[in-house]
Formats: structure tokens, C-alpha cells, sequence
């Protein structure tokens, strides 16, 4: 598939906001049409969707771990098997560090890909898919650098 543009020098910025826990209607853009629009106030975010892409058609596992892995990787979360501490489903002949909760280190990631085509990757955030060892952060994710939290600390 070519992406109008993807031969051009000058490559767009792209920028990916992942949210947890957040409400169809917690921000402006869907907020607009319901009865909590007065309530909701996100100027920037709509500033960022009036000219970008906005992908809210979409499914998500139940917990966060498993789609932000999924999204990573671009399979769906069961081909990913990642949990949040679920180890009844722990595979060692997938998991060879930690055995649940991360991203297997032998897939591959968004940030490879987007590596392979000349950007530059920065992960800022919540990561929670996989850290027992540094291979399984941002970095070892292929991203070029990152500000990662997990539970609630800065890597």
C-alpha cells in the first residue's frame, strides 16, 4: 500500500495520543452532541483533531496492557497474549524473560517499522507492556529514545 506522500523528502510529523480509561465523551470533539458538552473542556486535543485523523472506530481489549500491545505490534491483543498479570496464560516458549505482561521481544513494533521508512521514534508516557528487562522498554522497542513510566515511576 503507498501512503500519498510516503516518497516525498519531507516526511508529516506524526504524533499518536493513547488514552486509558477515557470516555467516548470525555473530550470536546464527541462531546459536542451530548448533554456533558459544557462540562468538557479540551482545547488543545481539539486543536490536534480539526487537523489531523481522528480513529474512533475501534476495539480495545479491557485492560490496558493488552491494547497498548496490541497497537504496538499492529495484531490483535490475543496474538499478542500480553495480560496484566494473568499468568494462567503464560507461554515460556513465547515469554522468555518476565512470561506475561510484555511485548515479545522477537516482534515486530510500529517503531521499527517507522525506522525502516527514515523516522525518528520518542515514546512519552505510560508504557506498560513489558518491562523485566530493558529490552522489553520503548528502547528495546525500537525506539530511538523515551520518557517511560511504569507503575507509576519514571524509567
Amino acid at each position: 500500500m503507498l501512503l500519498p506522500g510516503a516518497a516525498s523528502a519531507k516526511k508529516p510529523h506524526i504524533i499518536v495520543i493513547m488514552l486509558d480509561e477515557w470516555g467516548y465523551n470525555n473530550w470536546g470533539v464527541h462531546a459536542k452532541d451530548h448533554a456533558n458538552s459544557r462540562e468538557v473542556r479540551t482545547p488543545s486535543l481539539d486543536a490536534l483533531a480539526t487537523v489531523g485523523i481522528v480513529l474512533d472506530r475501534h476495539y480495545a481489549a479491557p485492560l490496558c496492557t493488552p491494547s497498548r500491545a496490541a497497537f504496538q505490534t499492529g495484531r490483535n491483543p490475543v496474538h499478542v497474549t500480553a495480560v496484566n498479570g494473568d499468568t494462567a496464560r503464560y507461554n515460556p516458549a513465547v515469554r522468555t524473560i518476565s512470561g506475561f505482561d510484555e511485548i515479545p521481544t522477537a516482534m515486530t513494533g510500529i517503531a521499527s517499522k517507522m525506522a525502516s521508512g527514515g523516522y525518528r521514534t520518542h515514546f512519552l508516557g505510560k508504557w506498560h507492556a513489558g518491562y523485566a528487562s530493558r529490552l522489553l522498554l520503548p528502547k528495546g522497542n525500537h525506539c530511538h529514545s523515551d520518557t517511560a513510566m511504569n507503575e507509576f515511576q519514571i524509567e
